[in-house]
């Protein structure tokens, strides 16, 4: 194996590889990336054999590939290396089960693994295929992906839970205190429905991958699912076992409705959990009042404060409820509106959140009784 290629374009694709790589890898091996250069140019594997990501760098990408071959570099220094070669132009040169990095002033050679312990990552395409533009895949990753549990305690709610039925998509995550969900519309209905529930380390370093504005493949299978983009394949194992059903959590009536501007009311949040920072979950109170809601903070050793916000309800009588500032931030950060709707109906009673101009996305936070 012999080649030499521009730095920025195997920098990028050694960026993108090394994702699939995890710090609980208990096979050295899979430590490693796989480089194999062929005629067609240049395939990067990684895998932690839950996560794999191949990256294919086409031959006119490549200033020049001498001689094939296939080798296993160590993800440790690889990064490091290419970042700090004094040169824009690379060469690579493999010899003895060594990798020679070199350019016109330096080199670095490393040693490789063996190519026979590297088990074998079976990347493969299905036949049930759906296609969704990647700005659009984002968003309902990123409007949803924020309520995922991070305790392994029930480990299906880790997931962003992903549904398909006839021509709606839906993304689902909660942590049993949260909820969130986007629904849209595809262009073209499947016959199979969809039930997959996506790892939460997937589902982050898949959106950390894709480019604006670009056409995602995705192949569904039993027990995993491939995303296919750009020059990029994409493929992870699914959590086993059945996502919560969350369709009755989200009731169909509301006493309160209340149109207040989003950055107002994420503006008074944000200031009221100053003061409660070192409070569990940093717990605020909320009083409704006609046309006035004020949201309150209060430590017993900092102290406390009050947030006034302008407001239009449809219900005239008092309600005090309490929640989260932590969860209400979280879910406000990803809406893209002017306005939102609250809609409550006790004070012991989930708080939902819609965008006044965004029917996709309907959020859910539970109340925190403080008494």
């Amino acid at each position: 194996m012999k080649f030499t290629i521009d730095k920025t374009i195997i920098l990028n694709a050694l960026n993108n590889t090394v994702k699939a790589l995890s710090q609980k890898i208990t096979i050295p091996v899979l430590n490693g990336i796989v480089l194999n250069v062929t005629k067609k140019g240049i395939e990067l594997l990684a895998s932690d054999s839950e996560l794999s990501i191949k990256i294919l760098i086409d031959k006119k990408d490549i200033i020049n590939i001498e001689s094939e071959g296939k080798i296993i570099i160590q993800s440790r220094y690889i990064l490091d290396i290419i970042k700090k070669m004094p040169s824009d132009v690379i060469s690579f040169e493999e010899y003895n089960n060594n990798i020679k990095i070199y350019s016109d002033i330096n080199e670095f050679i490393l040693n490789c693994y063996e190519l026979s312990e590297y088990p074998n990552i079976n990347i493969e395409k299905s036949k049930n295929v759906i296609t969704l533009n990647s700005n659009i895949l984002k968003e309902c990753i990123n409007q949803t992906s924020y309520a995922m549990s991070q305790q392994e305690v029930r480990p299906l709610l880790t997931g962003l839970n992903m549904k398909i039925n006839g021509d709606i998509f839906e993304c689902i995550a909660t942590d049993s205190y949260r909820l969130a969900k986007k629904t849209i519309k595809l262009t073209q209905a499947i016959e199979e429905s969809v039930n997959i529930i996506i790892p939460g380390k997937s589902v982050n370093e898949l959106v950390s991958t894709l480019k604006e504005d670009i056409d995602v493949d995705i192949h569904l299978f039993n027990n995993k699912v491939l995303f296919i983009y750009d020059n990029i394949m994409f493929q992870t194992t699914l959590l086993n076992g059945t996502y919560p059903d969350t369709s009755n959590f989200i009731p169909k009536e509301f006493k309160y409705m209340i149109n207040v501007t989003l950055n107002d009311f994420y503006d008074a949040i944000d200031r009221a959990s100053i003061i409660t920072v070192s409070k569990d979950k940093n717990i605020v109170k909320m009083s409704i009042n006609g046309n006035k809601l004020v949201i309150y903070g209060s430590s017993i050793e900092n102290g406390k404060t009050k947030e006034e916000v302008k407001i239009e309800c449809n219900n005239k009588e008092k309600l005090d409820i309490s929640f989260s500032s932590k969860y209400m931030l979280d879910a406000l950060k990803v809406l893209n509106t002017e306005n939102i709707i609250i809609l409550i109906n006790e004070d012991d009673k989930p708080i939902i959140i819609n965008a006044v101009d965004d029917d996709t996305i309907v959020e859910l936070i539970s109340p925190i009784k403080t008494f």
